[in-house]
């Protein structure tokens, strides 16, 4: 009987150098790394913290009507301000050093007044005069475009903004499901995230993408909204604080993930509709609606606790006296509430960013067990 052979006896002989394309690329990254690296600085921090760095990919994701918009419209004015401009701009800064190039490409409003609008609130955040055009704020709509041709056209764009100036291209897509032609189409969607990291990898450019949230989950929609939290650097939340299942006049910023370090607290907002925009809540604001979460044991907020609560899977008495003792309230209330997490399959990312959903495992004569388990889109993913 033949014995297998040894892998030794397997390995191929030495053939030489490797093709050229391929020595090409391993040499790159060999001559890099064989250097000190200094990692470049964030481009936008909050509180001092950097949430978005230069040729990433970045998220704003939510519900419908959250915010969205204007949150990366904020960020768009922030890049754009010059150094005297007194806008509040929420404790977001920005690297004073560089100059962008900014690119608005719209997908979803029209171009008579809708649109115009939010590029007059833009140049009037940024302080400069909102009825001027201004050779940094480049805006563009895919809206004439059909679906099918919409990702041809951005490429047409992206390729010819490139070609306009020599400084930082930030490019806004509101909303990125909207440039191509089936936001649920696998292979469309990674034909764009394949194009837009070819340019974040060979070209100062970088993307900030807005995505719709799949109703009643934290899920971006679609195989493009999966593509996207698999390729994106920081990923944002946006959404109004829920008491008693109502939305609140609150909105959370939240950051889902942050790849280069380690995530901010949520940034608490509020719309203000005299100046039509998002504005910092105030601390009153804050305690008065968690203080009547806190009453309701909401549902949001124990999910919340979960992702640090839930790091090894823990006994119900442990977990149900740990919660007890944070919202104050009946361990009847608290279980009754991990049943609707658990029930309602509540999206909640672990510490490690991972989308989870609580499992509960009850056996006779054994004690119940809570655990966080990856959702089923996680294992798409």
């Amino acid at each position: 009987m033949d014995m297998p052979r040894s892998p030794s006896h397997c390995k191929p002989k030495d053939s030489g150098d490797w093709p050229e394309g391929i020595q090409a690329n391993i040499k790159l990254i060999e001559d890099n790394a064989s250097k000190a690296i200094v990692r470049s600085p964030p481009i936008i921090k909050l509180n001092g913290k950097g949430i978005i760095w230069k040729r990433t990919i970045n998220i704003i994701q939510g519900k419908f009507g959250s915010h969205k918009s204007r949150l990366a419209e904020m960020l768009l004015s922030l890049l754009l301000s010059g150094r005297y401009c007194d806008t509040d701009f929420c404790d977001f800064t920005k690297d004073e050093l560089i100059l962008f190039l900014l690119a608005y490409v719209d997908t979803e409003r029209n171009q008579s007044e809708q649109f115009p609008m939010a590029i007059q609130h833009i140049r009037r955040l940024a302080g400069l005069d909102p009825f001027q055009s201004h050779d940094r704020l480049i805006p563009y709509s895919l809206i004439g475009f059909e679906r099918q041709q919409r990702l041809k056209a951005l490429k047409a764009f992206v390729e010819a903004a490139m070609q306009k100036s020599s400084h930082h291209l930030f490019i806004l897509l509101d909303v990125v499901t909207d440039c191509i032609g089936d936001f649920n189409n696998a292979s469309e969607s990674l034909e764009l995230f394949d194009f837009l990291n070819r340019l974040i990898n060979d070209h100062n450019i970088t993307f900030l993408l807005i995505i719709h949230e799949n109703p009643g989950t934290d899920k971006a929609r679609g195989h493009t909204g999966t593509e996207a939290s698999n390729k994106a650097s920081t990923i944002m939340q946006i959404g109004f604080e829920k008491v008693n299942n109502k939305d609140s006049d609150l909105i959370a910023v939240k950051f889902l993930k942050l790849r280069n370090g380690k995530k901010p607290d949520p940034l608490y907002l509020y719309f203000d509709e005299s100046r039509h925009c998002l504005s910092r809540a105030s601390q009153e604001m804050i305690n008065s609606t968690m203080q009547e979460k806190r009453k309701k044991a909401d549902t949001g907020m124990i999910a919340d606790c979960l992702r640090e609560l839930l790091m090894e899977p823990k006994k119900q008495k442990d977990l149900v006296e740990e919660l007890s003792a944070m919202f104050g309230a009946h361990a009847n209330t608290v279980k009754d509430r991990l049943k609707e997490i658990a029930e309602q399959r509540m999206t909640i990312n672990s510490a490690n960013g991972i989308p989870c959903e609580l499992a509960i495992e009850e056996s006779a004569g054994k004690p119940t067990m809570y655990s966080l388990v990856p959702s089923l889109e996680s294992w798409a993913a």
